[in-house]
């Protein structure tokens, strides 16, 4: 997923007429950055947010690296487990978001369902200690999470056998599905999965990870 920068500066500009108090601080072949207040105005749940976050938005241009938001304006507690050091947020999974504008980024989707419902989530958490839309797990815990959810398989063992079939076979509907079951797959995952066969984006997204995640395990072997 590349954003070249012709496009992201037409998107850039909607932007800004969404959130006024945004300023370009800069851009250029490499990246686009904004910096200032966003106002997060936001109910769920009998919980209403109406604030405003100062914060610096990165826009990497003709590079696999999603866009990322850092909270300059310190209101996201150093402590709260879903922020970085660095002051990163920890939307979502790389792979989530990618899967969700497969057919095209959006950055004004991208702020409306994942950065402000991210400052939500984070004054919900602060006011009950718990998240509204329950919580994502950090590294290959959330990885694998997100892709239970994506194949609607609970087990994680058994989400991993599904990306290794999606990264390397083929879809064969009248074949055992790879969850193990002994149900067909067409009767089984195939459902919730074919698309990931079918589509090679989806398939290149799924491959990545699952390569990735072989060569945690190996490095973790070796160490052991």
């Amino acid at each position: 997923m590349i954003f070249f920068k012709e496009s992201a500066v037409q998107q850039v500009n909607n932007l800004l007429r969404l959130y006024d108090k945004l300023q370009i601080c800069t851009m250029d072949e490499t990246q686009i950055v904004l910096v200032g207040p966003i106002l997060v105005n936001r109910s769920s749940k009998g919980f209403q947010v109406c604030k405003e976050y100062t914060v610096k938005i990165v826009i990497p241009l003709e590079s696999e690296e999603l866009p990322y938001v850092l909270d300059t304006g310190n209101h996201i507690d150093s402590n709260y487990p879903h922020r970085y050091l660095s002051g990163k947020l920890c939307l979502e999974t790389d792979a989530n978001v990618k899967i969700r504008f497969i057919d095209g980024f959006s950055l004004e989707a991208w702020m409306t369902e994942y950065v402000e419902p991210y400052y939500f989530s984070y004054e919900f958490f602060q006011r009950y200690g718990e998240f509204p839309f329950g919580e994502r797990g950090h590294g290959w815990d959330g990885i694998i999470q997100a892709y239970s959810e994506l194949f609607n398989e609970p087990d994680y063992i058994k989400t991993i056998r599904l990306m290794k079939s999606i990264s390397i076979g083929q879809y064969r509907g009248h074949a055992l599905c790879p969850c193990g079951s002994g149900q067909k797959l067409r009767a089984c995952h195939g459902p919730f999965i074919m698309k990931f066969y079918a589509d090679n984006r989806l398939k290149t997204i799924v491959r990545k990870d699952y390569f990735s995640l072989e060569e945690e395990v190996r490095k973790y072997d070796k160490q052991r």
